[in-house]
């Protein structure tokens, strides 16, 4: 993937990105960046040209990051930024800093680069810092008034602190700046004021409730302002006691432009992915019948007098017809044309058909409502088919399971996507951090739905994703 040109549109995406954007082969070989990578490391793009991945991570893990990048290609799979890891990267001057950096294959043909999202995190960390010092000091009860205000006024993130009502008891500059309503107008107003919600707000639905058996939560959440602008927020909540009782520690961390990029990515990766199905459907499925056609017509002609080069022949005949099966299938993984033929249902009802196909396990559709979710806006449904397509592979390939079932409705402007199987399950101790769980997990955050899994031992799993459409 040279530099592209002016006018391409991937070129464009990456180069107005307000994070650093890195892309390497396989060997490392870094052969595009943006804007944001030149100012954040200190090259300027044709030195980073010269440059290997390895050329920016800090001398003492050089060795292990090239064995590192050459697992990833291994099974190339979306990873998303803050995966559990705390990362650092090294400038043109020597000097390192932390940073979060997001993985995005990029596929063409046989070959596979990475795309490296990269934001430095430093203003963050010394943030979290500050906040772990003050919390520190609150349990200890010995934080003095003047030291809270300060703090506050200087964390760039929103902090917020409400009681158990989820009303405001105080507010810092950042939280002026992401919610556009200044301290005075902001005390006293609650939750829902500040972030209207169409239907129960997530501090009361999710947050309260994680937090009477955890110490903090994190999750991002989308919230509609009161001017109209969506904003998606990264928020960290964890309880404290106060001297009036009850309150909550809220840090948001606006990500929006973040979340538009991945969007954008998205886009592009799927626009891909159906070139690539489409170019398999229609030219190699094509070349490969044809070659069929022509050592068929060879078989023929050999059975007469040379017997045994006539079923090596047969044996060809064969292996190109199931060649041309295993292409088509993989074609129609690519390409999820049912959902423009046939709805967000329909295509659904295909993906049971293909399971049941490809794998020998039973796998059924349940649909209801089916009017309301083929009126799914375009994007969210091929989110959501995604999230499907995912949770069955995951059944089908692990879980040893019998059954498949995908159900789908809308209720009261609630669209909802349950993927269950009565296969083994998994530990009740079970990460959630694997590819596949963390890309569907993303794949719903963009869209601003709710995701969960139930899982455990012997007694199968359900992946349900909720995505709120009032206009359902």
């Amino acid at each position: 993937m040279p530099e592209s040109t002016s006018d391409d549109p991937f070129r464009l995406v990456v180069e107005s990105a307000p994070n650093g954007i890195i892309v390497a082969d396989r060997s490392g070989r870094i052969v595009m960046v943006n804007q944001s990578a030149e100012k954040m490391f200190g090259y300027d793009r044709s030195e980073f040209l010269e440059l290997s991945i390895e050329d920016l991570v800090p001398e003492n893990i050089r060795g292990k990051h090239a064995g590192h990048r050459e697992t990833f290609h291994k099974s190339p799979e979306p990873r998303q930024m803050g995966a559990g890891r705390d990362l650092r990267a090294k400038r043109k001057d020597g000097s390192e800093f932390p940073v979060e950096i997001g993985l995005t294959p990029l596929q063409s043909g046989n070959d596979t680069k990475i795309l490296s999202s990269i934001v430095d995190i430093t203003e963050r960390k010394q943030n979290e810092e500050q906040l772990r010092q003050y919390a520190a000091e609150l349990e200890a009860g010995n934080l003095e008034l003047r030291r809270q205000s300060d703090l506050l006024r200087n964390v760039h993130d929103a902090v917020i602190l409400v009681n158990g009502d989820g009303i405001v008891c105080e507010w810092n500059a950042g939280a002026t700046r992401v919610f556009e309503m200044d301290t005075a107008e902001a005390i006293g107003k609650s939750l829902q004021e500040i972030c209207p919600h169409p239907h129960q707000h997530p501090f009361f639905d999710r947050f309260v409730p994680a937090l009477e058996k955890q110490a903090s939560i994190e999750a991002v959440i989308a919230c509609d302002l009161r001017s109209g602008t969506k904003l998606f927020l990264r928020t960290h909540v964890s309880k404290m006691d106060t001297s009036e009782g009850v309150g909550y520690v809220i840090c948001a961390s606006d990500i929006t432009e973040l979340k538009r990029l991945e969007h954008e990515i998205l886009n592009v990766s799927e626009n891909e992915q159906r070139r690539i199905g489409q170019d398999l459907h229609d030219d190699l499925c094509s070349q490969l019948s044809g070659i069929a056609c022509i050592t068929k017509m060879l078989e023929d002609s050999l059975k007469p007098d040379r017997k045994t080069e006539a079923e090596l022949i047969a044996r060809v005949t064969e292996m190109l017809a199931d060649a041309v099966q295993k292409a088509r299938q993989i074609a129609k993984g690519l390409v999820p044309a049912a959902l423009e033929t046939h709805g967000f249902s329909g295509a659904l009802q295909e993906l049971a058909a293909h399971f049941r196909e490809v794998f020998g396990v039973n796998c059924v559709a349940e649909i209801k409502t089916e009017n309301a979710l083929d009126g799914i806006e375009q994007n969210a449904a091929v989110q959501l088919f995604r999230i499907a397509q995912e949770a069955c592979t995951n059944s089908a390939k692990h879980s040893d399971a019998d059954l498949i079932k995908i159900s789908a409705g809308v209720e009261d402007g609630w669209v909802t996507l349950c993927v269950s199987d009565d296969g083994k399950g998994m530990p009740e101790d079970f990460s959630s951090t694997g590819m596949g769980l963390l890309t569907m997990r993303r794949r719903a955050e963009i869209i601003g739905a709710e995701f969960e899994i139930d899982a455990f031992p012997g007694e199968g799993a359900t992946v349900r994703c909720r995505l709120f459409v009032p206009d359902s």
